[in-house]
């Protein structure tokens, strides 16, 4: 009876490891296909994310270069005005000038994959520690560049705006510059409200006020550029791993 309880007992044992065994190599298969499931969504994820921020690059670029419009027309302005140099320029470029210090560019980023991962809950499954951070800040970013976006279109919208509408006649001096269709209005008159513009000596505060708020602006920008860089470079070392 000892020797028959020894042998149940010993092939007891043997059934639970072997069952143990079983376990352990079947929770080995499924988390080495979770794995697999989960670097493959990371792939597609990170592929998506390089899609995005390349995009919002050239959005960043496309407004740059509006900025660096509006900074050298504003440099025009002053130039004509300190020089008295007025006549060394067509009337149109001289509009086209002023309607540039008239401008907003704002930022607008594409958010889609980056929203949805941050609100999923899926960022998980980044692996890179570095990159998840740089997502995450990723929004206060946007928000500091923003700040100064509208810093610049507040000032255009209360105090350039009502400016040049109680001072100037608007259809004047903008007819023409940003549609393609022209209204036929006096010629005269548009020549009349350019002399009015740079002889005012009060639009020079209203032009270097939007300068240094376009001058801040660019520099925040410059930043976020240089952070969009840097991920979209971690996101490409990820992706040739």
């Amino acid at each position: 009876m000892e020797n028959k309880t020894g042998k149940y007992f010993k092939y007891a044992l043997g059934e639970i490891i072997l069952v143990v065994i079983g376990i352990l190599i079947a929770l080995q298969i499924n988390n080495w296909n979770q794995n697999r499931i989960n670097n493959k969504q990371e792939q597609q994820i990170l592929l998506q994310l390089k899609s995005e921020f390349e995009e919002n690059l050239e959005e960043l670029g496309r407004k740059d270069n509006m900025r660096e419009k509006m900074i050298n027309s504003a440099e025009q302005l002053f130039k004509i005005k300190t020089e008295n140099s007025l006549s060394e320029f067509p009337l149109d470029t001289i509009r086209f000038y002023i309607a540039w210090t008239y401008n907003t560019p704002t930022f607008d980023p594409v958010l889609g994959t980056t929203n949805e991962l941050l609100s999923s809950g899926k960022l998980y499954l980044i692996t890179n520690n570095e990159l998840k951070t740089r997502l995450t800040n990723w929004s206060g970013q946007v928000d500091r560049l923003r700040e100064y976006e509208q810093d610049l279109r507040q000032y255009n919208i209360n105090n350039y705006d009502p400016f040049l509408t109680q001072n100037f006649s608007i259809k004047d001096l903008f007819e023409g510059v940003w549609q393609e269709k022209q209204y036929f209005f006096s010629k005269e008159n548009r020549v009349k409200s350019v002399h009015e513009y740079i002889k005012n000596q009060e639009v020079d505060d209203y032009i270097f006020n939007i300068l240094s708020l376009c001058e801040w602006t660019k520099k925040e920008s410059r930043v976020v550029r240089t952070y969009t860089n840097e991920f979209l470079n971690l996101i490409s070392q990820e992706l040739s791993k």
